[in-house]
């Protein structure tokens, strides 16, 4: 598709499955708690709640990553979902690594920042690779 707003909203769309089925593996298997508490509280109505809340927020921002994507489209190496993966590994390194790091380290929430480097991780990596595929200049 020759839409890279279009595209984005999309791949956004993809990338919160990544997010909240990442999120619930992580937390249950103890590799963090969940933000507001323990997995107790965390009720299917929750996850569905996440979901939405997340859902809207990933295709926003999955639209305005897609016009970045299109506006560097010439300087990213490689070919379409590669091309995407390189892409969303970057705003992985920039946004949630970058954040992670001071949300860890600055302010004390550890579990925040750990939380946002690994979701986040496999949010960027379907992202990526999913608007490199559909975009087409």
């Amino acid at each position: 598709m020759k839409n890279a707003i279009l595209a984005g909203a999309v791949a956004g769309a993809v990338a919160d499955i990544a997010v909240v089925a990442s999120a619930y593996v992580f937390a249950n298997i103890g590799v963090f708690e969940p933000l507001g508490g323990s997995m107790e509280i965390w009720t299917p109505s929750m996850w569905i709640l996440l979901s939405v809340a997340h859902l809207s927020l990933d295709i926003f921002w999955g639209m305005i990553g897609g016009a970045a994507f299109s506006f560097l489209y010439s300087l990213i190496p490689g070919k379409d979902a590669v091309k995407g993966l390189y892409f969303g590994l970057s705003i992985w390194v920039i946004k949630d690594v970058a954040a992670g790091s001071y949300l860890a380290l600055i302010m004390m929430e550890v579990n925040a920042g750990i939380m946002l480097i690994i979701v986040g991780f496999f949010m960027w990596i379907v992202y990526g690779p999913v608007l490199g595929y559909l975009y087409k200049k």
